[in-house]
């Protein structure tokens, strides 16, 4: 296989592609490694010469020129160990700019990714950072270096002849002790970032949870197993320090006997005439510069198990098939009617065997207004993630107009579609950054209308800094009911020809529930509406009730036949409590 044909896998890799596209950075990096180590060699130099040169011949002057060219040389030396930090860092943040980037979008856009634990998936994101640390620490430093051992030894042997064999030789038993220590580094590291993940689990399972603990007796059990993950994690981090820490104390050792190893054999050679003076300083001082990357081999072997540990958990979250990547065939839609068009449509959650959706269909036109009624679990609220996009039929078609969804573009979805979702989900920001979520390019005015049609515009009074008040993580400081308004105010800023909405007031009292009635009534002319909801009174809403069971549709006609149908109906056994909850 050709070497072009490796180029684009590379090219695309989470990872090493950001890498690629910052080659000239470390490339730069590089180059300023090759500069600090050869300029390493001039100390040395100046010493031989000194000791050989210079003293026997009293040779003052030559002194001070060499004294000056080597201060120069020091100059230049520093310019480059700070441009190759810089080079480093640089090439660190655009190389986490990217990796995040698209990190995000996997995230985001990834249906498998919605079902597993909070927890593990924020602690492998966590550990990107140990792979990031690794590129720009000084352990990568040290990796950068490792070959310019190669040219030390060259010129120590040049000066010394038979002495470069000391360092040589250490050089040799420090990188063997560091390879027979490497799996034993590597498992513990590995066992190390599993325990974190429980670690991790453990707490956001407490934090989100925090109001059921408190009203249980579990809280104990949650408790036993933070300890259990606290206490597995120390010993595996203190076993891990105990043999990076013999590495590191190894190499050091190695150093100093690599200098006395020198001096002892240098004498020698001294007495025969072989080697001055200046040279055995020379190689004692090159000795030290040839060991100092092994210097850090603890640090280089920890982090690069770190880094190969989180680049294995990490690359698994990458490698996830992302929904909305790369669809074939996607169209782009500037207006719709409003018809909604599901055709045999069936939704298996990925981790589920049974269909929560089966073979539904349903056709609401342009404009119209029906309710989804039915009782939990029954398969309403997947009914909406379908037609919203969130998830493709296993199944079957939804069709926007004449536009199979799956084959509409991400955006043009958004723009169409306003959505309140069950759960209302504000975000970290100002009460302005949350609405225009709905339509960034919303003028001031247009966000407005959305939010005087919520009653939102109160909300806006009532707060310090209006609508650029900051508001806390998730809307803590406000009200069920004022978070499903600032919901609802979002779905509408865009001024959407479709509207759906689950359970938007089951939060509000009577009073706002009655006033936030009455402006949708004028707001919803014309628009397209799905409406999942328990309570009667909006229902006037709607001229057409579809009735689920089951995930299947058991009823469907003009609201008042329906309903009636409904409430004739005898009392049903419970039926069978289902897994899911949706």
């Amino acid at each position: 296989m050709s070497r072009n044909k490796y180029k684009p896998l590379y090219r695309d890799h989470w990872f090493f592609g950001p890498i690629l596209k910052n080659k000239k950075l470390y490339i730069q990096v590089m180059a300023a490694s090759a500069f600090i180590n050869v300029f390493a060699l001039f100390s040395a130099f100046y010493i031989m010469v000194v000791y050989d040169r210079v003293i026997p011949n009293n040779a003052i002057e030559s002194l001070m020129a060499l004294t000056v060219g080597i201060l120069v040389i020091v100059a230049f030396d520093f310019s480059m160990k700070v441009l190759r930090g810089l080079y480093t860092d640089k090439a660190s943040a655009m190389v986490d700019i990217d990796v995040s980037e698209n990190l995000f979008d996997r995230i985001s856009r990834n249906e498998q990714l919605m079902n597993q634990p909070t927890g593990v998936v924020s602690a492998i994101v966590k550990e990107f950072d140990s792979l990031k640390d690794f590129i720009a620490s000084a352990s990568f430093v040290a990796f950068v270096d490792l070959p310019f051992i190669f040219l030390f030894i060259f010129v120590l042997y040049t000066i010394g002849g038979p002495v470069a064999a000391v360092p040589a030789i250490i050089v040799v038993v420090v990188i063997i002790a560091g390879l027979i220590i490497q799996p034993v580094i590597r498992r513990l590291t590995f066992n190390a970032a599993q325990d974190g993940q429980s670690k991790q689990s453990v707490i956001v399972e407490v934090l989100a949870g925090m109001e059921t603990l408190k009203t249980l007796k579990g809280i104990n059990v949650l408790r036993d197993r933070w300890v259990d993950s606290v206490d597995h994690q120390g010993i595996t981090s203190a076993k891990s320090k105990f043999w990076s820490q013999l590495t590191t104390n190894f190499s050091q050792s190695g150093q100093q006997l690599s200098q006395v190893g020198i001096v002892v054999y240098g004498v020698f050679l001294i007495a025969e005439g072989s080697l001055t003076m200046g040279s055995l300083i020379a190689c004692v001082i090159l000795s030290g510069r040839t060991l100092a990357p092994l210097g850090q081999v603890s640090n280089l072997l920890g982090r690069f198990n770190q880094a190969m540990t989180a680049y294995a958990n990490f690359g698994q979250l990458m490698q996830q098939p992302v929904k909305e990547i790369n669809r074939s065939g996607q169209v782009r839609v500037d207006k719709i009617e409003g018809q909604i068009t599901i055709a045999n449509a069936s939704l298996t959650y990925p981790e589920q065997k049974e269909a929560v959706i089966k073979q539904v269909n349903l056709s609401v036109a342009a404009g119209e207004k029906i309710a989804i009624v039915g009782k939990i679990a029954s398969g309403k609220t997947s009914l909406l993630r379908i037609i919203t996009g969130l998830y493709d039929p296993s199944e079957g078609s939804v069709k926007i107009d004449k536009s199979d969804i799956t084959h509409m573009h991400p955006d043009d979805i958004r723009n169409h579609i306003g959505v309140v979702m069950q759960i209302p989900m504000l975000f970290s920001g100002t009460l302005k950054e949350n609405l225009l979520m709905g339509n960034p390019n919303a003028t001031d005015k247009e966000m407005i209308a959305a939010a005087k049609l919520a009653n939102v515009d109160e909300i806006a009074s009532s707060l310090s800094d209006g609508y650029e008040t900051v508001l806390a993580e998730g809307g803590k400081e406000l009200s069920g009911g004022q978070r499903q308004a600032i919901c609802i105010a979002r779905a509408f800023v865009g001024d959407p020809k479709i509207i759906i909405m689950d359970e938007p007031s089951s939060a509000m009292d009577s009073g706002s529930e009655q006033q936030l009635l009455e402006k949708l009534k004028d707001r919803l002319v014309n628009k397209t509406l799905i409406l999942i909801t328990h309570r009667g009174t909006l229902l006037s809403l709607v001229s057409r009730v579809v009735a689920f069971d089951n995930g299947r549709i058991v009823a469907d006609g003009p609201k008042e036949k329906v309903l009636q149908a409904a409430n004739k109906q005898p009392p049903q056994k419970p039926q069978e409590e289902r897994q899911d909850a949706r």
